[in-house]
């Protein structure tokens, strides 16, 4: 990855809220937060990034370039975890466990910039991700009249189909909704991935004038590395995987990755699997990925499979897979499929087209963000799925084509750098 060559002006320091970071990846933010460090480790200001993490996993603070990481830990974001706690006390746990690790953040950023005078605060940033980092941010803006960033990678409303449907909201749906709202109405400046997200938050009356569209980038280092591979070298890494799945490493392999959660259409593409076992006896879906803490998503996946029959052509593990063996099963796939009814940009849809695999995404991927390197359903129905399979399936030439395109796509739109150095402008636009 190239040195940034941003200029920060007023910028002089920054902190940062994000309740997932580097090691305890899971998820879409993680990975967003590990690279984005990486990239920011070198972008020439000082950054301090507050997170969450589990005990014994990591040192509390790491220094890694210009970033300092704070990992903090408390005893309820613990229970959140334990699976043998009922999900509703999981939930309660993991909001109680936020709460607690915002009060802490906002505490720390306070004193630290207590301790400066007024000229000294000036070019001070805090930027928080999602609601998980509002509450301290909201702190930081009110009490210490610090300017705030927000980052929007996901909305909850939007995140549960249902509701996004009916208009019906939880208790719990419609108090994370205020928080942020508020949030945004108190922000300097609010950042998002597409132009999608930047088109539905300002309709909802968010304020445009201070929504910034920066995309996410793609390059990872064992990605760059396997994309670079020679092709036999390739198809060894392949074969690898697709003889864990199929006798002989023969027959068709469907890949999904994400969480297990109903807004990322893994329901749709289990529901789909009957009617194209129907088609290709020799099929086998691989779905990688696991619950969020505080819900059954897992055994309500489980479930499903075995009402639908599809016990002896889905392999789920419900566990994330490191970004190696992550990659080295989109090379296996014949086709990598996203059916997601919401998603605000589709990270792994991007690093699956990057290694130029047929990739199929679902409504909820903006038409933006893959281009046409990717086959898009219009809507969130198992049949359109397994046609739409069917069609890359049957048309193997066709599909490389589409795969070929995305390729071209990912590398000419999207980098890590480039989003660096476009959130230090805009966080430097903050601070003026």
């Amino acid at each position: 990855m190239r040195e940034l060559t941003p200029d920060p002006g007023p910028l002089r320091r920054v902190h940062i809220v994000c309740s997932e970071i580097p090691p305890d990846v899971v998820g879409g933010l993680g990975r967003y937060a590990e690279r984005m460090m990486a990239a920011l480790s070198r972008g020439g200001v000082p950054v301090t990034v507050y997170g969450t993490a589990r005990k014994g996993r990591s040192p509390r603070i790491e220094r890694r370039g210009d970033v300092t990481l704070h990992r903090l830990t408390t005893a309820s974001s613990d229970h959140a975890r334990d699976s043998r706690t009922p999900s509703v006390l999981r939930r309660a746990a993991r909001i109680a466990g936020l709460l607690a690790f915002n009060a802490r953040v906002a505490g720390r950023v306070l004193r630290a910039e207590a301790g400066r005078s007024r000229a000294g605060r000036a070019g001070t940033v805090v930027a928080v991700h999602d609601w998980m980092g509002a509450p301290a941010g909201i702190v930081c803006r009110l009490l210490g009249r610090l300017p705030v960033v927000f980052h929007v990678h996901t909305r909850e409303l939007n995140a549960d189909p249902e509701a996004a449907r009916s208009g019906r909201r939880s208790l719990h749906a419609a108090c994370l909704d205020a928080l942020e709202t508020a949030q945004a109405r108190l922000a300097d400046l609010i950042i998002v991935p597409s132009v999608s997200v930047r088109d539905d938050l300002a309709a909802r009356g968010w304020p445009k004038e201070r929504l910034r569209v920066l995309p996410h980038g793609f390059e990872e280092p064992e990605l760059l590395r396997l994309a670079a591979l020679p092709d036999d070298e390739r198809a060894r890494v392949a074969s690898r995987v697709r003889g864990r799945y199929l006798p002989g490493g023969e027959g068709r392999l469907v890949v999904f990755a994400g969480r297990l959660s109903a807004h990322k259409g893994v329901q749709t593409l289990i529901r789909a699997v009957p009617d194209l076992v129907k088609r290709y006896g020799d099929l086998r879906v691989v779905i990688i990925g696991a619950q969020l803490p505080q819900t059954d998503d897992n055994a309500v996946v489980a479930r499903l499979i075995g009402e639908v029959g599809a016990g002896e052509h889905v392999a789920a593990d419900y566990r994330f897979l490191d970004s190696a063996e992550l990659f080295a099963h989109f090379l296996a796939a014949d086709v990598c499929v996203f059916p997601s009814v919401y998603e605000p940009f589709g990270l792994v849809a991007v690093e699956a087209m990057a290694l130029a695999r047929p990739v199929l995404v679902g409504p909820g991927y903006s038409p933006e963000v893959v281009g046409d390197g990717a086959v898009r359903c219009a809507h969130d129905r198992p049949e359109e799925l397994a046609d739409a399979l069917s069609r890359c399936l049957d048309d193997p030439a066709g599909a490389a084509r589409i795969a070929a395109r995305g390729a071209a796509y990912v590398r000419e739109r999207y980098s890590w750098s480039r989003t660096a150095e476009r959130t230090l402008a805009a966080y430097a636009e903050a601070a003026r």
